[in-house]
């Protein structure tokens, strides 16, 4: 006779942990929440023993769910979580002056992405399952989406290796913007990062006579490292100087905004040894830095160029528009829902595109 091993639970990965269940719990909703050491741990408890959530585990033994399951990060600005409106009497409508105020951002990468998966869903008739979390835990946790889903399009940033692993091995996946860890069996799109920041930091030097260059915002992640990349390679090529350190080291729009001012407050002689273009790793980076200098009298491009990546519409409505990298965001979303059907009728398959990207010029970099 043959003796089938049970399933672990939950309550074994804590005692192999050494951890309570609550830990383990976290672990796969907010792991964020917990001290390096500690995700660790758990992490390897995990993989030695193979465990699922039991939500995630019952749900992928069913039968076919005939959903795809879409999980992102949030890219929502502090400003926007406070639905309170200001107090007015009735029938009072207010004049609104637009002048010197932020664009709203909506919509952004994650948005227009979700928007071409929405798409390529409507025309293949598929239904299609959303979910997201932020940062500080906020949302929907990952198992929640997974175990009522036959595949799963991943955005970046959302789920450590250790989780995307242990799930490839159970779901069809596609990962967006990201490169898929060696030995995973996942399809991936994302766009050529490299060429797109090479041929713009290119444009300031050779375009706009550009010598001294900042670099403003993260490099971690493949898709940011490769528009660091290609941006260090532009300025070697051409024997200029790259910076050591990034200028800020913030991602959204109102962190980035707050770095640049503390760092204008902090160190007035920023202002009178300006380079000649700051060249940030995403639009809402360069947002805040653009908001940030005009607000303390540095003219965007008079005295410092600006530019962005990513395409997004604020960038278009900016004060002075932005120059930026376009990505096809909306396209990265349609070749994913591709992708994830190809894996889901035919088991085993992955298939990695890399889409192109535009330069769209606008005048903070000089252009008229």
């Amino acid at each position: 006779m043959t003796v089938t091993k049970a399933r672990p639970s939950v309550y074994d990965v804590a005692a192999a942990a050494g951890v309570s269940t609550a830990s383990i719990s976290r672990y796969f909703r907010t792991p964020e929440k917990l001290s390096e050491t500690l995700r660790d741990r758990i992490q390897g408890a995990v993989q030695e023993l193979g465990y699922l959530p039991s939500g995630l585990a019952r749900g992928l033994a069913e039968r076919s769910t005939g959903t795809l399951g879409f999980y992102s990060f949030s890219g929502h600005e502090p400003d926007e979580w406070d639905r309170s409106p200001a107090p007015r009497a009735a029938g009072e409508v207010p004049r609104v002056e637009f002048r010197g105020s932020w664009p709203r951002l909506f919509p952004l990468y994650a948005d227009e992405v979700l928007r071409g998966i929405e798409l390529e869903c409507t025309l293949r008739r598929l239904p299609l399952l959303v979910g997201w979390q932020d940062a500080d835990g906020r949302g929907v946790a990952l198992d929640d989406i997974a175990r009522r889903s036959d595949g799963l399009v991943v955005l970046p940033a959302t789920i450590e290796e250790a989780q995307l692993r242990l799930l490839a091995q159970r779901l069809p996946m596609v990962l967006v913007s990201q490169l898929v860890p060696e030995g995973m069996a996942a399809s991936s799109v994302r766009v050529d990062d490299f060429s797109g920041m090479r041929a713009l930091t290119a444009h300031l030097a050779d375009d706009h006579a550009a010598r001294r260059f900042a670099f403003a915002g993260s490099a971690a992640g493949a898709e940011h490292a490769a528009r660091h990349a290609g941006f260090t390679a532009a300025l070697k090529g051409r024997g200029l100087e790259v910076p050591g350190e990034p200028l800020v080291d913030a991602g959204s729009r109102s962190a980035t905004y707050a770095a640049v001012t503390t760092l204008l407050t902090a160190e007035p002689s920023f202002a009178d040894s300006l380079p000649d273009a700051i060249v940030c790793s995403s639009d809402q980076t360069a947002l805040g830095v653009q908001a940030a200098l005009v607000e303390h009298g540095i003219a965007v491009p008079g005295d410092v160029a600006v530019t962005g990546f990513d395409g997004i519409d604020a960038a278009r409505l900016a004060d002075p528009p932005l120059t930026t990298v376009r990505q096809p965001m909306d396209e990265l979303g349609r070749v994913a829902v591709e992708l994830l059907t190809e894996a889901l009728e035919a088991p085993g398959t992955a298939r990695h595109v890399v889409l192109p990207v535009a330069m769209l010029l606008g005048r903070s970099c000089g252009c008229p």
